[in-house]
């Protein structure tokens, strides 16, 4: 099972968006537990060789889940040409709305060889490879990492679009690499944290990307139908609150809305003996931070095998990392690139 550590605070939403089919996602989550039924992604070998194929877990195991359930390629998709590798592997369309990140995970099987991995961003729907003209992170083979290591890259833009994997080398020179976890989704604004939706009083959240845990980290965020009666103390919008106890979301008691309210944010902070003002942080390794009071739960939400979700909650970090353990997890690394 692919572990993903999620961190819930007590917030306050009104969600108002209504979906539409026919609109690509805005956000994208892969293990590659099947690549041969892979939806919506292309693979696309440009000079005919042996295409991206389903991991092989008695070179090296996956970074999480089953042992073989990460993207391969090796020398061989240069077998068809005159040796040269151009390889690959295409997401689906996705929807953006501004900065969008994209996380994966990747390693060698041995450090040294002529492996060499880009990470591309085409616009609109097509999936031709002269397409995609704006590079976003490269990975050569002198720094190709024999353990798996977590790269992350940042596009700015809006429209749809899809981002791409190429894979290049020389046939003769190169050996194996594999690709898992990928993540891509859009970067909130500090604003929009803090005042998402008319009903929106305030939210306290922290998102901490650990090296120990398995896979990426991200804010989940719950549509609800609540009656009138739940905010009788304010006709502006809808607030809600995690409980600690169950982790289930629902109408605020008096001292927590007291608490939520904007004008009464600040003084029940300090009366409380937190001097801290809601603020918005963003950290030299690029995670960020938005804190409101003290008051945060954190939930490790796990990806079964069928692909159901199962969540648990828990009180303090350490049990929630440790909840979200795996054999390979210590393995990784994290490194953070932006796009110029």
């Amino acid at each position: 099972m692919k572990t993903f550590l999620t961190l819930f605070a007590s917030a306050a939403l009104t969600l108002s968006a209504s979906a539409h089919a026919d609109t690509p996602p805005t956000s994208l989550t892969e293990g590659f537990d099947n690549i041969s039924s892979l939806s919506g992604w292309v693979i696309n070998n440009a000079n005919g060789g042996q295409s991206w194929f389903q991991g092989n877990d008695g070179i090296f195991a996956a970074q999480a889940g089953a042992d073989n359930s990460y993207a391969a390629a090796n020398f061989l998709s240069g077998a068809g040409s005159n040796g040269a590798i151009d390889n690959w592997l295409i997401t689906p369309e996705l929807t953006l709305s501004g900065t969008t990140r994209i996380t994966f995970y990747t390693r060698t099987a041995n450090a040294g060889f002529d492996d060499n991995l880009g990470v591309l961003f085409g616009a609109g729907n097509g999936s031709d490879i002269a397409g995609f003209k704006t590079s976003l992170l490269s990975i050569d083979a002198a720094a190709y990492p024999g353990d798996w290591t977590r790269y992350t890259a940042e596009f700015t833009g809006t429209g749809t679009g899809r981002f791409a994997f190429h894979y290049t080398g020389n046939a003769e020179t190169s050996d194996y690499i594999g690709l898992d976890s990928v993540t891509i989704s859009a970067v909130p604004e500090p604003s929009s944290w803090l005042m998402m939706g008319l009903g929106l009083a305030g939210v306290g959240f922290m998102a901490r990307r650990s090296r120990r845990a398995a896979a990426g980290a991200g804010l989940a965020l719950a549509a609800l139908g609540m009656s009138s009666g739940a905010m009788a103390a304010d006709d502006k919008g809808m607030v809600v609150v995690r409980d600690a106890e169950t982790g289930q979301l629902r109408a605020p008691t008096p001292a927590e809305y007291k608490q939520l309210a904007p004008q009464t944010l600040k003084s029940a902070a300090l009366q409380a003996g937190n001097t801290k003002e809601s603020k918005v942080v963003t950290r030299p390794n690029g995670t960020r931070v938005a804190s409101v009071a003290n008051k945060v739960l954190y939930s490790v939400v796990t990806k079964n095998a069928d692909g159901s979700l199962s969540e648990a909650c828990a009180e303090t970090e350490d049990a929630a990392l440790a909840a979200s353990k795996t054999p390979r997890a210590a393995q990784a690394k994290e490194r953070n690139y932006e796009a110029q």
